[in-house]
């Protein structure tokens, strides 16, 4: 798993997407906060615990849908 700063991740997103969906990297995207999130592929063993995620709020302060 690399670890990327949220900016490069969000400047380069197109291309960081193609290697989690198509080469199944990880990424460990570290925030300017100093917390992080893990991008990566939704495989069988992660799906499950999509359905018992609390739907919380979130607005990425992008106007439109969906916010990521």
């Amino acid at each position: 798993m690399r670890e990327v700063s949220e900016e490069d991740f969000q400047a380069n997103f197109d291309n960081y997407m193609d290697l989690i969906e198509n080469q199944g990297e990880h990424f460990l995207v570290r925030r300017s906060d100093g917390s992080a999130v893990i991008a990566a592929p939704i495989t069988e063993e992660i799906r499950p615990l999509l359905d018992i995620m609390p739907d919380l709020p979130y607005d990425d302060d992008v106007p439109g849908d969906p916010s990521y």
